[in-house]
């Protein structure tokens, strides 16, 4: 059995080799496990585990790189160092290429071996320290506590570590949009370009130049149905050269086996998403999901506007779980908002949520102001202070939107993250 305590697994089928190297990564405090015969091992590696791998390149049952191929399948992170003899470095320079994290040359030296082994764990932790800081954050952001969300925040997670493109679908306000750019935040690309286009009917697409200025970035683009076939076959194209340098992540109202089977996609996009597509379910299908959702944006509300927070009675509860959330997480954001600054009476129906309480209130017009700066706010916290998805998000103009943001006082590079 594989215990979590052990922080270096060495794989060999020299058992000298593994006694001496075990005594001497021991002595300088290390929890060593050994392994003469790898099949089944990997598979015991406990998940975010704290260790590094050293692993023979020759071994008499299963090749070095076929254990490295699997180790990087369960884990890419997971530090490897293959171990390899004079005539066998060109294999071990081969395993570099495919994810091994470096190679040592028989005989090895006790310091070169410590030093590769010390550098290899301690960059591992701090991984590990920033997967779980990745994990609180998506707690925040995929807020809830249904088994579909607590698997979309882990998958979310692998994802962000596997190299592949993705397709998002679901319908509108499901956080399809969100789930992309924490993919791009949570992966290795983090510091490269971000491009988002939204593909329109009719409307000419530059994607040449979405390609240029993605670099080595996470492109998104969305509603790719709008493209035409020719542009489709050009992406999958670039997607498919050697080298490709950049992570693609398609978002869309339909599911993939719709677009094909109305020929809209095709068919090279078709192959490439059909084993990395996703549907991010509405609402109305995790409905332990909404509670905790608006209880959370009310907090956040209240606190941004310096209210006091008041519990939601039994009535408002009940009629908040009845609701079919046709806009999804986006409407129930704007209800909570509504509740915190007072303008949904505890038991007014969902189906009138404007009725006011007539205690204390302030007057229409004021009310009317607050609540537009806010939902201005907030789109531009949700878009980072992008103007043009803002607009489009709000269905108004953008000379329009400037209007009202001048009139609020707001500057959008307050919100540029």
């Amino acid at each position: 059995m594989f215990n979590p305590a052990y922080n270096v697994l060495l794989i060999d089928d020299d058992m000298d080799i593994l006694d001496s190297y075990q005594d001497l990564l021991r002595q300088e405090g290390y929890q060593v496990i050994t392994c003469a015969d790898p099949i089944d091992i990997v598979a015991q590696i406990p998940e975010n585990w704290i260790g590094v791998i050293l692993c023979d390149v020759l071994l008499p049952n299963i090749s070095g790189l076929k254990i490295l191929e699997d180790i990087i399948q369960r884990d890419a992170q997971i530090p490897v160092i293959m171990i390899t003899g004079h005539g066998d470095v060109p294999m071990a320079v081969d395993a570099v290429k495919k994810g091994a994290t470096n190679f040592l040359e028989k005989p090895i030296s006790a310091e070169n071996l410590l030093i590769q082994v010390a550098q290899a764990l301690e960059k591992r932790a701090a991984l590990m320290e920033n997967r779980q800081w990745q994990l609180e954050k998506l707690s925040e952001s995929f807020i809830g506590q249904s088994e579909w969300i607590i698997a979309m925040r882990h998958q979310l997670q692998k994802l962000a570590d596997i190299d592949v493109p993705l397709f998002l679908w679901g319908e509108t306000g499901t956080g399809r949009y969100l789930s992309a750019t924490y993919l791009h935040k949570l992966s290795a690309r983090q510091n490269a370009p971000f491009i988002y286009h939204e593909c329109l009917p009719q409307a000419q697409c530059n994607l040449d130049k979405c390609l240029d200025d993605v670099q080595q970035g996470t492109l998104v683009l969305k509603n790719i149905h709008h493209l035409a076939q020719t542009e489709q076959q050009h992406l999958a194209k670039a997607l498919n050269m050697e080298g490709c340098a950049f992570r693609l992540i398609l978002i869309s109202d339909f599911a993939l086996l719709t677009l094909i089977q109305e020929q809209r996609i095709c068919s090279e996009l078709y192959y490439l998403f059909l084993h990395t597509q996703f549907e991010l379910l509405p609402l109305k299908k995790r409905p332990s999901d909404i509670l905790p959702i608006f209880c959370h944006y009310v907090h956040k509300s209240c606190a941004r506007l310096n209210k006091e927070y008041v519990e939601p009675n039994k009535k408002l509860i009940q009629h908040l779980l009845t609701q079919t959330w046709q806009g999804n997480v986006k409407e129930l954001i704007h209800v909570a908002e509504l509740y915190a600054i007072g303008l949904l009476a505890e038991q007014t129906p969902m189906s009138n949520p404007l009725a006011l309480k007539t205690e204390h209130i302030k007057p229409l017009d004021e009310q009317i102001n607050e609540y537009e700066k806010q939902i201005i706010e907030d789109a531009l916290i949700f878009y980072q202070g992008r103007i043009n998805d803002v607009a489009t998000y709000l269905n108004i103009p953008r000379k329009k939107l400037y209007l009202r943001m001048k009139k609020h006082h707001i500057d959008k590079k307050h919100y540029k993250c």
